[in-house]
C-alpha cells in the first residue's frame, strides 16, 4: 500500500474515532486511566521500524484476562474485526483503546465477578490482601511499589479490615462499568 493511500486511510479512521461514543468515553478518562491503558498497550507493542505502534490481536486475550474477562474466541474475533477493518491481525492504540473502553462499559455478570475475585484470592481467604495484589502485579509484569499497593487496598477497603472483600471488589468493578455506560 502506498504511503499516500495509507495516510488517507489512517486520517479517515482517526476521524471516525473523533466522533461518537468512543470519543466521548476517551475524553472522560482521567490522565491516570489513559496512561494505565497506554502502559498495558506498550507491554505488547512490537516496536516496528516505521514507528507504527501496534500489537498483535492475539495478545488481546492476555489483556482481557488481566482485566478479569474471559472472552470466547468468537467474541474476541468480533471485537478485533470491528477495529481491524483490513484484517491485518494488528491493533493500533485507538483500536485497542476502543475495545478496552467497550469492555469497561460492559456490565459483568455475577458469575464473572466471582471468577475474577477468585483469580486474585487464590488462597480462598474471601479477601484480597497486599500479598494477592503483589502476586498479580508480578504476574502481569507491572512494577508497582509496596506503598502504591497498600494505597490501592486502603482506597477499596470500606470495612477497614486491611483487605478487599467480595462486596468491595464488586463495587469497584461495577462502578467503572456504570460510569462508562453513561451512569454516574
Amino acid at each position: 500500500m502506498c504511503r499516500t493511500h495509507k495516510g488517507k486511510k489512517e486520517a479517515a479512521q482517526a476521524k471516525d474515532f473523533k466522533q461518537g461514543k468512543f470519543y466521548r468515553r476517551k475524553k472522560e478518562l482521567s490522565d491516570d486511566q489513559l496512561n494505565e491503558i497506554e502502559d498495558s498497550f506498550e507491554l505488547f507493542n512490537k516496536d516496528e521500524k516505521d514507528g507504527a505502534r501496534t500489537i498483535e490481536a492475539e495478545d488481546l486475550l492476555v489483556v482481557m484476562r488481566a482485566l478479569g474477562h474471559e472472552p470466547s474466541q468468537a467474541d474476541l474475533k468480533k471485537q478485533v474485526a470491528e477495529v481491524d477493518k483490513d484484517n491485518t491481525g494488528q491493533l493500533d492504540f485507538d483500536g485497542y483503546l476502543n475495545i478496552i473502553l467497550n469492555k469497561m462499559a460492559e456490565r459483568p455478570s455475577n458469575d464473572d465477578l466471582h471468577k475474577a475475585f477468585r483469580l486474585f484470592d487464590q488462597g480462598g481467604k474471601k479477601k484480597i490482601d497486599f500479598n494477592d495484589l503483589k502476586r498479580i502485579a508480578g504476574q502481569i509484569g507491572e512494577p508497582i511499589d509496596d506503598g502504591e499497593l497498600h494505597e490501592m487496598i486502603s482506597e477499596a477497603d470500606h470495612s477497614g479490615s486491611g483487605a478487599v472483600g467480595l462486596d468491595d471488589f464488586i463495587k469497584i468493578v461495577t462502578s467503572y462499568a456504570h460510569h462508562y455506560d453513561g451512569e454516574k
